[in-house]
C-alpha cells in the first residue's frame, strides 16, 4: 500500500509540475461522471480523458496519468475536453509494473517536449494504454482484492477442469442442489450514521425501523445489499436511538451494481433466514427441527434432526450443499442432575459437580439458545434481584418476577444456585469489550451432549447410533423434504423469487468412475486379487508376511491378577506365528507386585537395559497416566518398540486368537517388517504424509507429524515429530523434516529420489493460498541444500476429511453407498483448484463420506488419472486395519504418531525410533 500511495503521489506531483510549466490546460471538473465510475475510498483525484482510452480498457495509476497527458497533447489548446474526477481508482489497481512504465512514458513525453520533437500519435498512445491496461488487470488477477470491478473478469476465467479417465462409469447423485438465478443484479449501497454508531446490533435496530424500503436485504453494518434499486427518499432517513431517544440520521450511498452470482456470502445468509421460515432452531451453523425430536426415554435423551446448508460456486455452477445432522439433547433438566449429584455425592458434590457441568453446554429451554456454564454460584438463587432498564430508568427485579413478566414462566424451585455464563460484548460508546455475567436458571436449563460415561456405555451408544447414523436413502429422503418444505413454504418461497433466486427440485445427478481394485501381495509369492469391498481380513492370517522380523529378545509385564490370561495369551501367539512366517522365542516374564504406575517404570528401566527388541506390557485396566508414563519411557527415554495390551481384550477365549492375530501384526510392523504391499508404478519417489495435533490443555503447543516413504514400494517409512510454538510458522519445521528425510533416503538408496508427492492433512480452505504462495516455494529451497544440481518434481495435495459432501449410487431399491474406489473429479468439485473426490472404504453402517483432495501444485507431469489412482492404491498401505482407509496411509500414520506424541509423551521421540512404525 505504501508503495501504491507513493506512486499516486509522485504521479500527481509530475501532474502539478506539467501544469505549473503550462504544458497542461486544466480546465474545471465536469459534473457529468463517466457510467463505469465506481464511488471508492478517498483518494488524490486523477483526470480521465474520454477521448484517449477506449471505453472497454481501464486503466489504473501512473499509466492513466500518462494516457492522460498524451491525449491532452493531441487536442487544440481552444477546445479543451471535459474532465470528471477519478473517483473509482482502487489503491490495489496502482501496481508497481504499471506504475513504472506509466512513469517512464510520462518522462520520454517530457524529452519529446523540451526538444520540441513530433508528439506521439493517438494510435500509438492506444497500444500502449492497452498494454499496461493487460499488465493492470493480471496483477489484478493474482491478488485477492474482489471488491474492485476487475472481479467480474477474474471470476468469469473458465473453472479448473481435470478429468481422469481409467475406471468403471457409475450413475451417482449427491447433495448438491443447483440454484437458478432469473435476474443476475445485486444493488450494493453503502450506510452511514450521523452521530457515527459504533454498536454493531444498534446500526441494525436502526436501520430495520424503515423495512418497508427494504423487503429483502443483506446487511453487515455497513454495507447494504438489496435485490432492486433503491427510490431517492430511502437515501435520508431519520431514526430514533432507543438508548438515548437522540435523533440519528441515516444516509444510503449508492455504490455499484453487482453480479448475484458473485456474491456468494448472500446466498448463505439467505438460507439462514430461509431455516428460521422453516421454524428451525439453530445451534451454531446448524439448524434443527424440534418438532422432529425423536426420544429415547432409556436414556433420558432425544434426538434433534437438522440440516447444514452452504452455497458457493463449483465447476458445474452454483449451488446449494445440504447435508443432515443430528444433535443429542438429555431431557434431564439441569436441577434434577444436581440433585441427582447431590444425593450421590454426599458432602463432596460441589467439587463433583463443578466437574460436570462446568464446561459443558446447556440449552434454555424458553428461547432454545446454547450457553456454555463457566461457573455455579449458589450464593444467588432465583429470589435474587438484578437491575433492569425499563424506559430509560434502572429497576431492581427478581428473577422469580423477571421470567413470569417476560415468559410467563413460573419457578417452581426457589432455592436452587444459578449458572453463570460469560459472554464479550461491545457497548455503545465504548472502544473496549465489556464482559457480561449471564446468570441461567437451572430449572429451565436443559443439559446437551454426551458425558464420557454415557459414551462409554456401549448399549446407549447402539441406540443412539440408531438414529444418528442413518442409510443413503434416509438420507437422500432428508434432502427431498427439506426442498419440498422450501417450495411448499409461501414465506421461504418468497424470499428467493425476491431475489430472483428458484431452487432445483432434485439433487444434481452426476457420472462417476469406480477405480479397478487393487491386487494385494504377500510373502512366499502369494498374490491376492482385489475385492469390490477392499477388505483383506481373511487373506491377512492365512498368508504370510511380506518381510517378517523374529521377536528374539524381549520381556512382557504383567501382575498376578493376569498371569492365567498372559500364559494363555503366550501360547496363542506361538501357535499363530508360524503361518504368518515370524518365529518368536520364548520371552523372558516379569511379574509386577501390583498395578500402580511407578511398578511398571521401576519394571522398564531394570529391563530395558539390555538390548531388548520389544517390551509387552499387560495392564489389567485401561489407564491414561499408566499408558503414557510407559509410553514415554519406551519412546524418549530407553528407545525400544513398545506394545501395551489391555487384559480385558484378551479375556475372551472364542476372540483370542483373532485378536492375538492382529497383535503380532501390529509387532512385527513396529519392529520394521512388512505385512503386505501393492504395485506402485514410480520407481524413484518419495510419499510424505503431514498432520498435526492441538491439545486444548496444552494451549501453547501444537505438534507437527511428518512421515516420508524411503523404499520403492512404500511400505517403509520415516518419521519425525516437532512441536510448535503457537504463532510461529508450520513451515519452519517442516523444511527441516523434509531435509532429515531426504537425507535418510539418500543413506539407504544411495541416491535422492527424483519424485516428492506430499500428502497434507489439516488445512482448511482458507489456508490453500497461503500454502501455494509461502509454504511451497519454501519448501522447494529446501532441495538447494541437498545439491544445487537437484532439483525434484513437487506435487503437493492437501487432504480434507471434514466436509459435507455426500455421493450416493444409485440403486434398484433407491440409494446405497458408492464402492470403494469411486472417483468424482467434475460437476461439484471446485471452481478454481484442481482437486477431486474419492471414497475409499466400505462403510457397513450409516452413509460413507469420501475424502476431498486439492492439488494445490504439481509440476510432475503426472495426469489427473495417474494423480487419482496413486492417491487411492496409498489408502491400501495402513497397517493398522486389513482395508482400505479413509486417507492415505501416510497421512493417517501421521495422525497417529502426532495424537502419540501430543496426547501421552509431549516429547520429541528418540531418533533411534524414526525408522520404524512405532506409533501403531
Amino acid at each position: 500500500m505504501a508503495d501504491q500511495n507513493k506512486g499516486r503521489g509522485r504521479g500527481m506531483a509530475l501532474l502539478q509540475a506539467l501544469k505549473k510549466s503550462q504544458m497542461v490546460d486544466s480546465p474545471p471538473p465536469s459534473e457529468e461522471s463517466s457510467p463505469d465510475v465506481t464511488p471508492g475510498p478517498s483518494v488524490a483525484p486523477s483526470v480521465v480523458s474520454s477521448t484517449a482510452v477506449p471505453s472497454s480498457t481501464t486503466i489504473g495509476g501512473r499509466g492513466r496519468v500518462a494516457a492522460m497527458m498524451l491525449s491532452k497533447m493531441q487536442q487544440k489548446p481552444k477546445d479543451p475536453p471535459p474532465f470528471s474526477p477519478a473517483t473509482d481508482v482502487s489503491p490495489s489497481l496502482a501496481t508497481t509494473g504499471g506504475a513504472g512504465r506509466g512513469l517512464k512514458l510520462l518522462q520520454n513525453l517530457k524529452a519529446q517536449m523540451a526538444q520540441k520533437q513530433p508528439q506521439v500519435g493517438v494510435e500509438e498512445v492506444k497500444e500502449v494504454t492497452q498494454k499496461m491496461a493487460q499488465s493492470t488487470i493480471s496483477s489484478v488477477q493474482s491478488s485477492s482484492v474482489a471488491k474492485n470491478k476487475y472481479f467480474r473478469e477474474v471470476k468469469e476465467t473458465p473453472p479448473v477442469v481435470k478429468k481422469g479417465e481409467s475406471g468403471t462409469p457409475c450413475e451417482v447423485t449427491a447433495n448438491f442442489i443447483y440454484l437458478n438465478f432469473e435476474e443476475n443484479n445485486v444493488f450494493e449501497y453503502e450506510v452511514k450514521y450521523e452521530p457515527d454508531q459504533d454498536y454493531k446490533h444498534l446500526r441494525f435496530k436502526l436501520l430495520n425501523e424503515h423495512s418497508k424500503y427494504f423487503k429483502e436485504k443483506t446487511f453487515d453494518g455497513t454495507t447494504l445489499y438489496v435485490p432492486h434499486k433503491l427510490p431517492e427518499e430511502a437515501t435520508k432517513l431519520i431514526s430514533t436511538n432507543p438508548f438515548d431517544n437522540s435523533k440519528v440520521e441515516i444516509s444510503i450511498i449508492f455504490r455499484r451494481t453487482r453480479r448475484l452470482s458473485e456474491m456468494i456470502h448472500i446466498y448463505n445468509v439467505l438460507f439462514k433466514h430461509i431455516m428460521k421460515d422453516l421454524q428451525l432452531v439453530r445451534f451454531g451453523r446448524q439448524h434443527y427441527n424440534e418438532k422432529g425430536a425423536i426420544q429415547i426415554p432409556q436414556h433420558k435423551l432425544e434426538v434433534w434432526p437438522g440440516y447444514v446448508t452452504a452455497v458457493d460456486e463449483y465447476e458445474g455452477g452454483l449451488m446449494l450443499t445440504l447435508d443432515s445432522t443430528h444433535r443429542v439433547l438429555r431431557t434431564q433438566s439441569v436441577l434434577s442432575f444436581i440433585k441427582e449429584t447431590v444425593q450421590s455425592e454426599g458432602a463432596n458434590w460441589k467439587r463433583a459437580l463443578s466437574d460436570r457441568l462446568v464446561g459443558s453446554s446447556v440449552m434454555t429451554t424458553y428461547n432454545k439458545k446454547l450457553f456454555r456454564v463457566d461457573s455455579i454460584d449458589d450464593t444467588m438463587n432465583p429470589r435474587s434481584t438484578f437491575e433492569k432498564n425499563e424506559k430509560g430508568q434502572p429497576v431492581k427485579i427478581s428473577f422469580i418476577d423477571y421470567y413470569k413478566k417476560n415468559y410467563g414462566i413460573d419457578i417452581m424451585d426457589w432455592d436452587q444456585p444459578l449458572l453463570i455464563s460469560r459472554e464479550t460484548k461491545r457497548m455503545p460508546g465504548s472502544e473496549e469489550p465489556t464482559d457480561f455475567m449471564i446468570c441461567l436458571i437451572p430449572e429451565l436449563c436443559q443439559l446437551t451432549g454426551l458425558t464420557d460415561d454415557q459414551r462409554s456405555n456401549f448399549r446407549l451408544m447402539k441406540d443412539v447410533a440408531t438414529y444418528t447414523r442413518i442409510t443413503p436413502n434416509q438420507r437422500h429422503a432428508a434432502f427431498k423434504k427439506y426442498i419440498q418444505n422450501v417450495l411448499e413454504n409461501e414465506t421461504a418461497r418468497n424470499r428467493l423469487a425476491g431475489w430472483g433466486l428458484s431452487i432445483a427440485p432434485e439433487t444434481i445427478n452426476i457420472t462417476a468412475r469406480t477405480l479397478p481394485p487393487e491386487t494385494l501381495y504377500f510373502g512366499n509369492d502369494v498374490k491376492v486379487p482385489g475385492k469390490p469391498n477392499a477388505e483383506w481380513n481373511g487373506e491377512v492370517s492365512k498368508n504370510a508376511v511380506m518381510q517378517a522380523v523374529d521377536i528374539l529378545r524381549w520381556v512382557i509385564l504383567f501382575t498376578d491378577r493376569d498371569k492365567n490370561v498372559t500364559t494363555e495369551f503366550l501360547d496363542t501367539l506361538k501357535r499363530c506365528c508360524r503361518p504368518m512366517g515370524i518365529n518368536v522365542s520364548s520371552p523372558e516374564l516379569i511379574r509386577l507386585p501390583n498395578d500402580r504406575t511407578d511398578s511398571y517404570v521401576m519394571a522398564l528401566k531394570k529391563c530395558i537395559m539390555s538390548n531388548l527388541q520389544l517390551v509387552v506390557a499387560i495392564c489389567p485396566t485401561s489407564r491414561d497416566d499408566r499408558y503414557a508414563a510407559i509410553k514415554k519411557i519406551c519412546c524418549v527415554d530407553y528407545p525400544v518398540p513398545s506394545q501395551v495390551i489391555n487384559a480385558r481384550t484378551i479375556m475372551n477365549s472364542q476372540k483370542i486368537r483373532a485378536i492375538t492375530q492382529k497383535i503380532l501384526l501390529q509387532i512385527n510392523c513396529k519392529l520394521g517388517g512388512t505385512l503386505w504391499n501393492i504395485s506402485i508404478p514410480m520407481k524413484s519417489a518419495m510419499i510424505i504424509g503431514i498432520d498435526s495435533y492441538h491439545d486444548a490443555s496444552r494451549k501453547k503447543h501444537s505438534v507437527c507429524a511428518f512421515i516420508a516413504s524411503y523404499n520403492q514400494t512404500m511400505t517403509h517409512w520415516y518419521s519425525k515429530a516437532v512441536f510448535q510454538e503457537r504463532g510461529q510458522e508450520i513451515v519452519d519445521s517442516l523444511k527441516s523434516c523434509l531435509v532429515d528425510s531426504l537425507k535418510h533416503y539418500l543413506r539407504v538408496n544411495g541416491r535422492l529420489p527424483d519424485r516428492i508427492i506430499i500428502y497434507r492433512d489439516g488445512v482448511g480452505d482458507g489456508q490453500l493460498k497461503l500454502l501455494q504462495q509461502y509454504e511451497i516455494p519454501q519448501m522447494q529451497i529446501c532441495f538447494s541444500l541437498l545439491g544445487t544440481t537437484y532439483k525434484p518434481t513437487l506435487t503437493y495435495v492437501v487432504v480434507q476429511k471434514r466436509i459435507n459432501t455426500r455421493i450416493f449410487l444409485k440403486a434398484n431399491k433407491g440409494f446405497e453407498n458408492p464402492n470403494p474406489g469411486t472417483v468424482v473429479d467434475h460437476a461439484i468439485t471446485r471452481r478454481d483448484w484442481y482437486d477431486f473426490l474419492i471414497v475409499s472404504q466400505k462403510v457397513n453402517q450409516g452413509t460413507v463420506t469420501p475424502t476431498h483432495y486439492v492439488v494445490v501444485h504439481d509440476d510432475s507431469g503426472m495426469t489427473p488419472d495417474q494423480c487419482q489412482r496413486l492417491t487411492y492404491k496409498m489408502c491400501h498401505l495402513y497397517y493398522n486395519w486389513p482395508g482400505t482407509v479413509r486417507v492415505p496411509a501416510p497421512c493417517q500414520y501421521a495422525h497417529k504418531l502426532a495424537y502419540l506424541v501430543g496426547q501421552n509423551i509431549h516429547q520429541q521421540p528418540s531418533e533411534a525410533l524414526t525408522d520404524k512404525l512405532f506409533f501403531l
